[in-house]
């Protein structure tokens, strides 16, 4: 799933924090900023490998939402799990988020 590897980038300092504003909720937003200084082992980039998204699962729930696990290879035999709950946006969200547009309202990263 396209957002398992922006979190990704993101918790691995390949992208900006900033890269994942308008698409989580604010109280998201600090938990990854918190994540982030946590995270730092998934920072390192042994023998040069990138991370990447190993394996995705995502499970609809009855009210419209997305819940995943994502499985995060950090190098070879180094992997991760990541978590993290998308809602589909409505009338309330602001401006520009209609029902297309997602926004993660929990993330979890161990």
């Amino acid at each position: 799933m396209w957002f398992a590897g922006l979190l990704l980038d993101v918790l691995t300092g390949r992208r900006p924090l900033t890269a994942l504003a308008g698409r989580v909720r604010d109280e998201v937003y600090e938990a990854l900023w918190e994540l982030r200084g946590a995270r730092t082992d998934w920072r390192r980039r042994v023998r040069g490998r990138t991370p990447y998204v190993y394996r995705c699962r995502v499970f609809p729930t009855t009210d419209g939402a997305l819940e995943v696990a994502a499985v995060v290879a950090l190098d070879q035999d180094v992997f991760r799990a990541l978590a993290f709950r998308l809602e589909p946006g409505d009338e309330e969200s602001g401006p520009g988020y209609g029902a297309a547009r997602w926004r993660c309202t929990a993330v979890a990263a161990r």
